[in-house]
């Protein structure tokens, strides 16, 4: 089951980690996200 993590992000934005669609918090791991994109 995925996690959201409502807005707070685990890290900074950098390429290679993962943006959630929609609630824009960031993070390494594509499972804590619930609408996950790859930031390129």
């Amino acid at each position: 089951m995925k996690m959201c993590l409502k807005g707070k992000s685990e890290d900074k934005s950098k390429k290679g980690r993962y943006r959630c669609k929609k609630c824009d918090a960031v993070s390494r791991k594509k499972k804590h996200l619930c609408k996950p994109k790859k930031i390129k």
